[in-house]
């Protein structure tokens, strides 16, 4: 069954509502970038500073889509963002319910958000929280101490 979607007769450009839906790895990056800057103690970096906490093609493509989600990053110019770090833990931590379905209206460019959801609620992440419902801190083998 094929989907027909609207267009402008004059320009030929889609004017449905498009969907813009959060997943796992969206939020796996995050985590990334949020450890980058608690490390380094900053809160606003260029797009290509954080490439190395961007792991598949998915989080790279859609790391600007996080703009929209909730407040947890925002956008200063072309390239460089900022996390809102005190939103950014009340998410891991579980505090903080933001929209995992955006709505975006092609032609006004407005936002319908809907399905409000906490971090644990976010299907692919449940198994990494701990018991509290926190996120599990991870480490690489380089990064283990062994006493």
């Amino acid at each position: 069954m094929e989907c027909t979607k609207n267009r402008c007769q004059y320009c030929g450009h889609i004017i449905d509502k498009r969907e813009i839906a959060l997943f796992d790895g969206m939020v796996y990056a995050l985590w990334r970038v949020f450890e980058w800057c608690s490390q380094k103690e900053i809160h606003e970096f260029c797009r290509k500073d954080i490439e190395h906490c961007l792991i598949g093609g998915n989080e790279k493509a859609r790391f600007g889509d996080w703009v929209m989600f909730g407040g947890l990053v925002y956008k200063r110019a072309k390239g460089h963002y900022g996390l809102n770090m005190e939103r950014c833990d009340n998410f891991f931590s579980n505090k903080l319910k933001i929209p995992s379905r955006i709505w975006k209206d092609p032609i006004t460019g407005g936002l319908d958000m809907v399905d409000y959801k906490t971090m644990r609620e976010i299907p692919g992440l449940v198994e990494f929280l701990d018991n509290d419902g926190s996120y599990k801190a991870r480490y690489s083998e380089r990064q283990q101490l062994t006493l």
